[in-house]
């Protein structure tokens, strides 16, 4: 057994929820440095689910955000 858990799926649901909800942000006045702040907060969350081999989905026509990267070939984000 990995000594190290791994990160559970409905985890990984629940970040690319919190993703999606960024997109509704730009349409709200927000000052330039917590603009900031939110653009680093976002590229952190889709890095954790970059890592654990999946890619944002931000079609909302499409209800699974997650889609699962092919052949560990993770690229850059």
């Amino acid at each position: 057994m990995n000594s190290q858990t791994d990160t559970e799926p409905q985890a990984l649901h629940t970040v690319a929820e919190m993703l999606m909800q960024f997109g509704l942000l730009h349409v709200l006045n927000i000052r330039q440095e917590d603009r900031k702040q939110l653009q680093m907060v976002r590229e952190c969350l889709e890095k954790i689910i970059h890592d654990n081999g999946f890619r944002m989905n931000y079609d909302r026509n499409i209800k699974n955000n997650l889609i699962k990267i092919k052949n560990g070939n993770t690229g850059k984000i």
